[in-house]
């Protein structure tokens, strides 16, 4: 019996070691230290903000949306910031907006990866405004200021909803450009989106950005035994942030970010395989979406990802950035130099060309 304990430690162990590619986990011992990932005042106004029947006094808002700036090392946005929800009830997710000075370009829509939000990329803010673009970033369901259990969704469809809550439900203008980035699972969730729309829906205008994509995570099988394995006794993962980003610093940013997801459960794996299981019964979509790819990494399988996307969107192209971790929108040094050059490549197509 004891030698049967110890081979099921055992088991459980490997379970955990094989599971922490899911992408973006954060390091246990830094997501527990206390006071680390206490809420601040302004992530409780945003959370509880806007919803039907709120009474956020305006003041109070900009303050808390002012913070937000400051947290993030973000400047003041030229002409100002927002906060605003959209989708059904039980469903209102937040959306993050901040404003170039005079008149917008355009808007880019960014829709960020697993345990992120809306701001957590704040090199995809700067770019948008430096350009005069508005951004306008959505906290996927379970994630930032949305609601739902932190990490969890039933189904991807909430994902895409959301994606389609925001492109169509009269928030971005439809008048100038719109470019929509999608980072790991956003670029899934976008991919939802796309693929379920109607067969005879024609081609998107605005134009599509992804970076990292999700389609499937490395060790896909050991990963799913591991799960089988371990998720009776760990209802939630501690993660970790290896083979992320380049920049030392964003480890302990993220580890002290009060809008981000500490310990995902372990059971959205399972809804990730009911969502990948359901690709191959999708018909292709004429979205042509530029996608791309770190070189180096250890999160998604970006060999299966390309071939899955080709299939899905033939007129998609694909890039690999040497040397770049998954995290392609808060990369260090010259790989998120390199991802923001593209970033400024499509910001400038969407202003003479349109999209799709």
């Amino acid at each position: 019996m004891a030698a049967f304990r110890r081979g099921l430690k055992r088991s459980v162990l490997v379970a955990v070691l094989v599971l922490v590619p899911v992408p973006a986990l954060v390091p246990a011992a830094t997501a527990q230290a206390p006071g680390d990932r206490a809420p601040g005042d302004w992530a409780l106004v945003l959370s509880g903000a806007r919803f039907p029947g709120d009474e956020t006094p305006p003041e109070a808002l900009a303050s808390a949306l002012a913070a937000a700036d400051a947290h993030y090392g973000l400047p003041p946005a030229p002409g100002g910031a927002a906060f605003e929800r959209l989708g059904p009830e039980g469903l209102e997710c937040a959306v993050h907006l901040r404003f170039p000075a005079g008149e917008s370009r355009g808007t880019l829509v960014f829709v960020h990866g697993y345990q992120e939000h809306g701001l957590s990329a704040p090199a995809m803010v700067r770019a948008a405004l430096d350009s005069g673009w508005t951004y306008a970033g959505l906290d996927l369901p379970g994630h930032g200021a949305s609601p739902g259990e932190r990490g969890w969704v039933d189904d991807f469809s909430e994902y895409g909803a959301a994606v389609g809550a925001l492109l169509d439900g009269g928030l971005v203008p439809r008048d100038r450009p719109v470019l929509v980035v999608g980072f790991s699972t956003g670029a899934a969730a976008i991919a939802e989106f796309l693929s379920t729309l109607p067969a005879d829906a024609p081609a998107r205008t605005e134009r599509f950005l992804f970076l990292s994509p999700l389609v499937r995570i490395v060790a896909w099988w050991p990963s799913r035994l591991g799960l089988f394995l371990a998720e009776w006794a760990m209802p939630r993962l501690p993660g970790r942030t290896v083979g992320m980003t380049h920049d030392k610093a964003w480890k302990q940013s993220a580890a002290r970010d009060p809008l981000r997801v500490g310990d995902p459960p372990s059971a959205w794996m399972h809804v990730l395989v009911r969502w990948e299981a359901s690709l191959d019964a999708r018909a292709p979509r004429p979205e042509a979406i530029r996608v791309l790819w770190g070189g180096s990494d250890t999160v998604v399988n970006a060999a299966y990802g390309r071939r899955s996307l080709e299939r899905l969107f033939p007129a998609s192209t694909h890039e690999e950035i040497r040397g770049a971790y998954h995290g392609l929108p808060f990369e260090g040094g010259a790989y998120l130099e390199a991802v923001l050059r593209i970033l400024r490549e499509e910001l400038a197509s969407g202003e003479t060309r349109p999209g799709g």
